[in-house]
This record gives structure tokens, C-alpha cells and sequence, in this order.
């Protein structure tokens, strides 16, 4: 019942800092998109810097920062024949009313985060016979990226059945921020995690980490970074509540082979900091098979690592991975 409680509060913070992130970049765009001043051409010759405050068919209403307000006919003024370099052309701010019920669909749209790269995986696997079985597989990822910072957001529900009794009921959600630097492969980040497992001696675990990181390779067909940092995890639900210092080291590839074949690797250590021989690993590996525009199959595994468990929990929890993804 926890879980109901405290999952939607913390995918709303994740959510939060997506749409807030997205409406900073789309603020700044919009910002360095926008002419600085416009031009018009005098009949005598002269030219004018400005803003056209508005545009009819016989006259404009023209702002001067040393002339002041300018309303000038049709006669009196010309626009430049050709826009100067870096400034677009002057349009008319006559503005059409879209059809009903667009601004609904666009306000839609905004929600939707039109400028994120947005995936979804779908894999289900089920035996009906001697015994009868069924694996589900559900993962929503959204990522963003520009010179500026990269968003990675990923949520996995995974489900297990056999007979009628469940063998594996577990959810998480991740968000990373890297903060890029103009002309260097250093980045600063932040992470949060959020697990759910219904066969763990804990209801819920949050984790969260800062740090730096490094982009060794970056080209076009090929990621490869690194980050370290600190953070501290917690535990709820569990015997043990108590707040755990770790750090965190982290290995990234994205290597596309060719046009349709990819090859997605990520580990990330998390040393504990109170008990040094003490470390939880997240690992992953997945080949990526892009079948037209829209669709791709993924095959891969994960594992998790957990050195200190209570007696009757597992250290490993390994996963095999067949997906089908669609882009949206």
C-alpha cells in the first residue's frame, strides 16, 4: 500500500523537473530566435532601426528608440530588399485565428514533450499447458539533448506468473541531468532513482547522486562516458532505515554499428561509504534491432547487484530481456 502513496508523489517530482527543464530550453530557443530590431527603408533614402509594433495594408505603427512613435503610409517607406544577415524577414503581425479546437490539440502536444525522444517497449512471454506462465515487460524512456544539457528519464515495470503465484513484481523510474560545458568533454550531473520490489526486504528504495563526468568518445555513431560522484541511498520498509552514504562510478557506451544495428551497454557501481566492503552494481546490455521509421526489437539483460542482503534474499537479480519498442 505504500507504494501507491509514494510512487505517484515521486513521479511527480521527476515529472516536475522534466517539464520545467523543458520549458527553461524552450524559453531560451524562443529567446535567441527573436529579432533583435527591424529595418525599414525611408523614400529618402535613410534607413530606420526599430520595431514594427504593427502592419496594415496602408500604414505602420513603428517604435524609434530616438524618434519615438512613427506612424508612417504606404509611400513614405520601403522594406529592405534583402534581409541583413542574421535577421529574418519583417512579417506581417496580422495573426489568424486557428480552427476550433487546435489550441487544445497544441496544448496537448506541449504536454506530450514534442522535442524529447520518446520510446516505448512492450514484451510479454506465456506458457499454457503442463504449467501455465507469463513474463511481462513494460519501460517508457524519454531523453533530450542539446548544447546546453542532456534529460534521461527511463521507468521499467517488470512482472513474473507461474501457476498463478508471482515470482518477480518490481517497478523503477531514473532521472539524470547532465549539465554540458561549451567546448569540453566535462559535464556536471544529478540522479534520482526510485525502486519498488514487491520480494525484497524493503517496500521502496530511493537513491540520489551528484558529480562530474566525462564524455571520452562523441560522435555521431558512438557515446562513451564516464561519471563519478557522491550521494547516499534509503531504504524504507526494511530493517534497515538508516540513510547510506555512497559513491558512484559509472560507465556509458551507445555504439550504433549501422543504420539499423545498436549496441547499448551501462554499469554503475555504488560503493557504500559507511561499509567499504559493502557495494551495490546495476548493469545492462542490449542489442538494438531499428525495424522501419517507428519500430525496433530489443534484445538484452540487466542485473542487479547487492552485497549486503539479509539471509534468504538473493545478491543477484538477473533478467532476460525480449522487447518490442515503438518511437513517438
Amino acid at each position: 500500500m505504500k507504494f501507491f502513496v509514494v510512487f505517484p508523489t515521486f513521479i511527480f517530482a521527476l515529472f516536475s523537473c522534466l517539464i520545467a527543464g523543458q520549458t527553461l530550453a524552450e524559453t531560451h530557443a524562443s529567446q535567441e530566435a527573436r529579432p533583435s530590431q527591424d529595418r525599414i527603408v525611408l523614400s529618402n533614402g535613410d534607413i530606420l532601426e526599430g520595431t514594427i509594433l504593427e502592419q496594415g495594408d496602408t500604414e505602420i505603427t513603428f517604435q524609434h528608440s530616438v524618434l519615438g512613435l512613427l506612424i508612417l503610409e504606404t509611400g513614405q517607406f520601403s522594406m529592405p530588399p534583402t534581409p541583413v544577415q542574421g535577421t529574418p524577414p519583417v512579417a506581417s503581425t496580422q495573426v489568424t485565428a486557428p480552427p476550433a479546437g487546435d489550441e487544445d490539440v497544441a496544448s496537448g502536444q506541449a504536454w506530450l514533450l514534442p522535442d524529447w525522444e520518446k520510446q516505448f517497449d512492450l514484451g510479454i512471454i506465456g506458457a499454457d499447458g503442463n504449467s501455465q506462465s507469463r513474463d511481462m515487460h513494460l519501460s517508457l524512456t524519454a531523453t533530450n539533448e542539446s548544447p546546453e544539457h542532456r534529460w534521461d528519464f527511463q521507468s521499467v515495470y517488470d512482472q513474473s506468473e507461474k501457476d498463478g503465484e508471482k515470482s518477480r513484481d518490481e517497478f523503477y523510474a531514473a532521472l539524470n541531468r547532465d549539465w554540458l560545458l561549451p567546448d569540453s568533454p566535462y559535464f556536471y550531473f544529478t540522479s534520482g532513482r526510485f525502486n519498488w520490489d514487491e520480494f525484497q526486504d524493503w517496500d521502496y528504495r530511493l537513491n540520489f547522486a551528484g558529480g562530474i563526468g566525462k564524455d571520452f568518445i562523441k560522435r555521431d555513431d558512438w557515446l562513451l562516458s564516464g561519471k563519478s560522484g557522491l550521494g547516499f541511498n534509503r531504504e524504507f520498509g526494511g530493517e534497515d532505515s538508516d540513510v547510506s552514504p555512497e559513491a558512484l562510478l559509472e560507465l556509458l557506451s551507445h555504439w550504433t554499428l549501422t543504420e539499423h544495428h545498436k549496441i547499448e551497454l551501462k554499469t554503475t557501481f555504488y560503493p557504500q561509504l559507511d561499509e567499504l566492503s559493502e557495494f551495490r552494481n546495476i548493469s545492462s546490455l542490449a542489442w538494438v534491432n531499428k525495424l522501419n521509421a517507428s519500430m525496433r526489437l530489443k534484445v538484452g539483460l540487466s542485473n542487479e547487484h547487492d552485497s549486503d542482503v539479509p539471509d534468504g534474499v538473493k545478491r543477484n537479480d538477473l533478467k532476460y530481456i525480449t522487447s518490442l519498442g515503438w518511437d513517438f
